[in-house]
């Protein structure tokens, strides 16, 4: 989740008359997890154009995924972990090549994987590295860009 304060506001929105639209010039994550920085393309007015995410919840970036098709697609994602997640000490982003929901066989507890291009892999949960796993769905799986502005 993002905290916005009202300091922070620009107010593009009301110059460009458009009251609903808030600009922000920085906001706060409000947990130290991990979120995923979601580049797409849409379609508006018959021209092609880009713009990018800030997304700290999985539901939000699974309904952008079912309202993808002709007109809304995804270009690219990449996973922002803090530095607990990723092993390194620091903030790190990395391309998402997919993302699971699994299943730990042993209780039963579902989590999220997330499997990186460079072949590391995270999960939400404190995981044995011994546990087995059985992938349940794939939520996303990276596929080369078809909509290359």
């Amino acid at each position: 989740m993002l905290v916005t304060y009202a300091q922070a506001e620009v107010p593009l929105g009301l110059m460009a008359g458009k009251p609903e639209i808030h600009h922000w010039r920085y906001a706060e994550l409000s947990f130290n997890s991990i979120w995923l920085y979601v580049s797409i393309g849409y379609v508006r007015s018959g021209l092609r154009c880009q713009c990018t995410l800030l997304m700290p919840e999985l539901r939000e970036f699974e309904q952008l995924l079912s309202d993808c098709g002709e007109a809304l697609w995804i270009d690219d994602v990449m996973v922002v972990s803090p530095g607990d997640v990723n092993g390194s000490g620091a903030w790190m982003m990395e391309r998402l090549s997919a993302l699971e929901e699994v299943v730990d066989e042993q209780t039963g507890e579902f989590t999220y994987h997330y499997a990186l291009e460079n072949g590391k892999r995270y999960t939400e949960a404190k995981l044995i590295p011994t546990v087995k796993l059985e992938i349940k769905r794939i939520i996303y799986q990276r596929q080369s860009p078809s909509h290359i502005l």
